[in-house]
């Protein structure tokens, strides 16, 4: 009897583990993920948010915290591919969504790199219009040109190195450049490195070239007095202010490249030297450079702003001197020693491309801060992000948690480049604050054309903790005064994100008003639409 109770145990032991290898491919092709929802962090999360990122669905940034931003990109995914619209990232959801990214297996990333002449996703600005021009020309589709390294920008990049036998990591860094732009010029060379003589050049020198060539320019760009920094090999800020004076002074597409027609011009018997005959009208010892100031406008001023951007100081070049390119210049002046007047004259623009001027450092202190305004921030202190750093951050779960009265917050305008700054004052549905200082009550009135308004105005708020927030705000004093000096008599509100039927319940007429402002205009930054 005990024989065939154990020779029976036997057979259903075996039988059972036939079964489970019959059973195992099954559970092998379908892998059970774990569901990622709003709060979730971690490694999985960061896979998520990259996954998404790689596909156009921007989850405001790959940070590994599920938080809003997060969970609008994955409704927007499951509702572009037919998946229940829940903003959990389930089985199905994963599933699918790895399934169009290399299989989930982490490959898909927003690369990193130390090189700052590199383009990568994030970047905004002429040098990625001009990236996304040579793309297009190519073929290469980066869902427009607009100046803004994204996803489709990334994707594009991705594409012209696979097919051209480039490293794939999406990162417009020298190599791809050189063989970008040779490709969009129609240059047969090759994309290794470049000579040159005094016959020509076999490439369009830009920025962040290196090379034998680049050498051979700033020698002769130094000859005839233009370039005052050292002999690196490096087409950096320097060389390109410096070829771009030359070219003023000697009639030429002033563009800062160095191409044929400026390098012929270089090596010809009649090149006009610095304080020659320069068309500048400068009358400073290197006769290069024109006097910038605060309502400048053009390409001077442009190189100016990427020349200070370059070295760390917070500045967007977008052609215009306003507000935050004074403060630039008084931060970077402070630095270096010169006279914080704010304006870039010849003493100021001869260190700036000298090739040796100081970085900006967070620590120093030096904030870059108008006259009048305060240390812990005034008027142009800071500068609007990219669109790739712009969140959606939720008033009750992401900001309110983080701050404390008494903090300021900065306000950029995106309609007038204008910035300001804020002291919180309290927190209840929104941020009830002050303008710190009379002059930060001057650029926000300026910011809305000099006049009163409800609005509501849509602007970037930069947080305490370094964060930039979508959000929005009026200029109408109301409630009590705690600021006495800062000729703004009374408080106003910064709104941000909240849940609309909430919002309806509770702040049913200028909250909801305030919460379609903020929706629209994310959907006109990012194209995702937040119920």
């Amino acid at each position: 009897m005990k024989a065939s109770l154990r020779a029976l145990s036997f057979r259903m032991l075996a039988l059972a583990l036939i079964l489970t290898l019959l059973a195992a491919p099954a559970a092998l092709a379908a892998t059970k993920y774990t569901t990622l929802e709003f709060g979730s962090r971690g490694s999985d999360v960061l896979k998520l948010q990259k996954a998404l990122l790689e596909l156009g669905f921007n989850p405001n940034g790959t940070d590994g915290k599920f938080g809003r931003g997060t969970e609008t990109a994955v409704k927007a995914y499951q509702a572009a591919r037919g998946l229940e619209v829940d903003g959990k990232a389930g089985t199905k959801t994963l599933t699918m969504l790895y399934g169009e990214t290399d299989g989930g297996d982490g490959s898909i990333t927003v690369p990193v790199t130390t090189n700052p002449n590199t383009l990568k996703y994030g970047d905004s600005g002429s040098r990625v219009t001009e990236l996304q021009t040579a793309l297009v020309k190519l073929g290469y589709n980066t869902n427009g040109v607009d100046g803004r390294f994204g996803a489709g920008t990334q994707r594009a990049v991705i594409s012209f190195q696979k097919d051209n036998g480039l490293e794939a990591d999406g990162l417009a860094g020298t190599k791809t450049l050189e063989l970008l732009y040779k490709k969009a010029d129609g240059s047969s060379s090759s994309s290794g490195s470049s000579s040159s003589s005094s016959s020509g050049l076999t490439r369009t020198l830009r920025r962040g070239y290196t090379g034998d060539d680049v050498v051979t320019v700033q020698q002769r760009l130094k000859e005839l007095g233009y370039y005052t920094g050292s002999i690196d090999g490096v087409y950096g800020s320097g060389s390109i202010a410096a070829a771009t004076a030359f070219q003023k002074n000697n009639g030429l597409k002033v563009d800062g490249l160095t191409g044929q027609s400026t390098y012929a011009a270089l090596f010809s018997s009649s090149a006009v030297a610095a304080g020659s005959s320069s068309s500048s009208g400068s009358s400073s010892s290197s006769g290069a450079y024109v006097k910038l100031q605060s309502g400048d406008k053009g390409t001077e001023v442009k190189k100016l702003q990427q020349a200070l951007k370059d070295l760390g100081y917070d500045v967007s070049a977008d052609g215009t001197y306003g507000p935050i390119t004074v403060a630039a210049v008084i931060a970077f002046q402070k630095l270096n020693g010169l006279d914080d007047d704010g304006i870039a004259g010849a003493k100021t623009q001869t260190v700036l491309y000298s090739g040796n001027a100081k970085r900006y450092d967070s620590s120093s202190g030096s904030s870059g801060s108008s006259s009048g305004g305060s240390s812990s921030g005034s008027t142009g202190t800071t500068v609007a992000p990219n669109g790739a750093t712009i969140q959606l951050l939720h008033w009750f779960d992401d900001v309110k948690p983080t701050l404390k009265n008494g903090q300021n917050l900065i306000a950029y305008d995106p309609d007038t480049g204008i910035s300001w700054t804020l002291r919180i004052m309290s927190r209840g549905n929104h941020a009830d604050v002050e303008p710190l200082t009379a002059a930060d009550t001057a650029a926000m009135f300026q910011a809305f054309g000099n006049k009163e308004s409800w609005g509501p105005k849509v602007v970037y708020i930069k947080l305490p903790d370094g964060r930039w927030s979508i959000a929005s705000t009026h200029n109408v004093a109301h409630g009590s005064q705690t600021i006495s000096d800062n000729n703004f008599d009374g408080q106003n509100c910064v709104h941000f994100l909240r849940d609309m039927d909430e919002c309806k319940q509770n702040d049913p007429d200028y909250g909801v008003q305030n919460q379609e402002a903020i929706r629209k205009a994310w959907k006109e930054l990012t194209g995702i639409t937040v119920n």
